[in-house]
């Protein structure tokens, strides 16, 4: 009994220091911010009101924020469509079709998930500028229609662009994840397949995606969740414009704290968020769980 006692005690120390970080850096904003969406407070440091769940009542009557929400989930499911389409097909190439400098190749598709993505921002928002980026150009060479303006500056169009630079950021990621799963799977497997007369294409429909199920839900769920909290790629290429055209959650929740200090509705559009952040990791939990 004492020696559990020791034991319990000195757990208890070395788990001290990680609890004390999550206290402060975690668990205290997130309190404080429940408790903020409570009250109306215009600034920070001026005075707070407790106006009850009025800011709940109001976010129900703001077409912006569901207009945010909808560009979420079409940045969420594009996304998944992109990322982890192309990210599925590049892990099987690499992991069966392509035979010599498969590193050389990883590491190229690899290579803009380690880049800043204000840098990509700055870099994508040269390219499809409609004055000095060459986009327009070719888009005009091979005679495909194209915005006057941009891509990123019609409003048709902008949030497609931007969720097209998000895919070729993260894209990489994605065929790390898969061919991580791909390359576990046991070789005797396919060359039993092959013993039975299974090609290619059928082993990867049969065998392939069977047994990397649970692998491919992570990297869907990953993207979803990524999709959701989007905001520095939007705030470099578009700043929620043209308009509110690529307006997401997280920016309209930045615009309201710092723009129009508005500190009470940024807060509790903060705690819808993490209610569905905190969804889609029960989903992700239930479904590896199952699975």
């Amino acid at each position: 009994m004492g020696k559990n006692r020791k034991d319990l005690g000195a757990t208890f120390i070395l788990l001290l220091p990680g609890l004390l970080l999550l206290g402060a850096f975690i668990f205290l904003p997130l309190m404080q911010t429940i408790l903020w969406s409570l009250f109306r407070q215009e600034v920070f440091g001026g005075p707070q009101r407790f106006v009850g769940f009025t800011n709940f009542q109001e976010i129900w009557g703001d077409d912006t924020f569901w207009l945010a929400l909808v560009n979420n989930i079409q940045f969420g499911i594009l996304s998944v469509v992109l990322q982890v389409g192309m990210g599925l097909v590049l892990a099987a190439l690499l992991d069966r079709g392509v035979r010599r400098l498969k590193v050389v190749y990883r590491t190229i598709i690899f290579a803009p998930i380690v880049v800043s993505t204000a840098a990509i921002g700055l870099l994508w928002s040269l390219f499809l500028d409609p004055n000095i980026g060459p986009i327009q150009d070719w888009l005009a060479m091979l005679n495909i229609p194209h915005p006057r303006n941009g891509i990123l500056g019609d409003p048709d169009s902008a949030l497609y662009g931007v969720i097209f630079v998000g895919a070729w950021q993260y894209t990489g990621f994605m065929m790390v994840i898969l061919l991580a799963g791909m390359q576990s799977i046991p070789e005797e497997l396919y060359e039993a397949a092959r013993m039975d007369g299974c090609k290619h294409i059928r082993s990867f429909f049969h065998i392939t995606l069977p047994l990397i199920r649970n692998v491919i839900v992570t990297a869907i769920l990953l993207t979803v969740i990524s999709a959701f909290k989007v905001f520095d790629l939007v705030y470099v290429l578009t700043n929620g414009g043209p308009g509110t055209a690529t307006e997401v959650l997280a920016s309209y929740i930045f615009r309201n704290a710092f723009e129009f200090s508005n500190i009470g509705h940024a807060n509790a559009m903060s705690v819808i968020f993490l209610g569905i952040a905190l969804a889609f990791g029960f989903v992700q939990h239930r479904l590896t769980r199952r699975w």
